[in-house]
């Protein structure tokens, strides 16, 4: 989303010409985010992470910031994605599943911090599985303390350490059951609206 239009030029002139002679049946397909096909998306195993910011930033500071994950699938349950978004108490929502990781001051490794995973007490059964799921295989290793937490059990820490305070939030996403998604696009010569999810 936030991605110059070098990286593609950087492949598309050097890079892709290498691929194809390891590869002779290269078939390049060009993806913007929170466009991927169903196709594409079958590969990550609705495990598929997006972060925010850049690759390799240095933190702040010299510590990492504390990130904040929302689980959010549309239209099939492929398109599952666990999606960063502000750290925000006021961004929870109790219909949803949320991954907070905290890293820790002074650690021994640079990786070492709290994983919380958020189950919303309206989620559904299958999102609260695969956030745990997620949780343990994405984010869990020896430096990490992995946290499963219900909704009205959470620690003062998740708050207060993690997210800066307690905050009103949504304990409901009724809208989902209403709101449709419609596409502008420009692609065929003309303007075009056509809805995306059916």
């Amino acid at each position: 989303r936030k991605a110059s239009n070098m990286g593609w030029l950087h492949f598309t002139f050097g890079l892709e010409k290498k691929f194809k002679l390891i590869c002779s049946r290269l078939e390049v397909v060009r993806t913007h985010q929170q466009q991927e096909s169903l196709k594409f998306l079958a590969h990550f195993h609705r495990q598929f992470i997006i972060k925010d910011g850049k690759r390799n930033s240095k933190p702040e500071g010299g510590r990492h910031p504390v990130e904040l994950y929302e689980l959010r699938s549309n239209d099939s349950i492929l398109c599952t994605r666990l999606i960063q978004i502000k750290a925000d108490a006021s961004l929870l929502n109790s219909a949803f599943c949320y991954i907070l990781n905290v890293p820790l001051e002074g650690g021994s490794d640079e990786s070492s911090a709290i994983v919380y995973a958020w189950i919303g007490e309206k989620s559904d059964p299958d999102s609260a599985r695969l956030i745990e799921q997620i949780a343990e295989e994405k984010f869990n290793n020896p430096w990490v303390s992995l946290q499963i937490l219900n909704e009205g059990s959470e620690p003062d820490n998740f708050f207060w350490v993690g997210l800066g305070g307690r905050k009103p939030y949504d304990t409901d996403a009724d809208f989902l059951n209403y709101s449709r998604l419609f596409r502008c696009s420009n692609e065929k010569g003309y303007f075009i609206v056509s809805e995306k999810c059916t």
